[in-house]
């Protein structure tokens, strides 16, 4: 399926005739709209209790909390990516490098081969 977003002239073209919604634009977060973003984070996490009625423990605390949380969320979002990556390269070898690179590949790699012979036309 081809993605609603790429730049490309067809989708262009789609969206001035109206079938394709216009392009999402990725807004960037400016430094007072993180800081509104972790006040509004906190107080869900605090059960409403504001900033300023909080001690230096009860922040620290807070913020480990929050940081934690950002960095699973961080590392389950590298390891789906990572999961989707399945293929590897393209690599011309020769009859010396066959066993080497295809049977002796390893454990679930599978490899698949295009096999010619120079001088035959195609």
């Amino acid at each position: 399926m081809q993605d609603l977003n790429e730049d490309t002239e067809w989708n262009d073209v789609l969206r001035a005739k109206g079938i394709l919604p216009p392009k999402e634009t990725k807004k960037d977060i400016t430094e007072d709209d993180f800081v509104n973003m972790l006040e509004q984070t906190i107080q869900q996490k605090t059960g409403g209790k504001a900033l300023e009625d909080m001690s230096l423990d009860e922040l620290d605390e807070k913020k480990e909390r929050i940081l934690l949380q950002m960095r699973q969320q961080r590392m389950a979002e590298i390891k789906a990516r990572s999961e989707k990556a399945r293929f590897g390269d393209v690599r011309k070898i020769t009859a010396v490098d066959y066993v080497q690179e295809v049977n002796k590949a390893g454990e679930g790699i599978m490899v698949v081969l295009h096999l010619y012979k120079q001088g035959v036309p195609l």
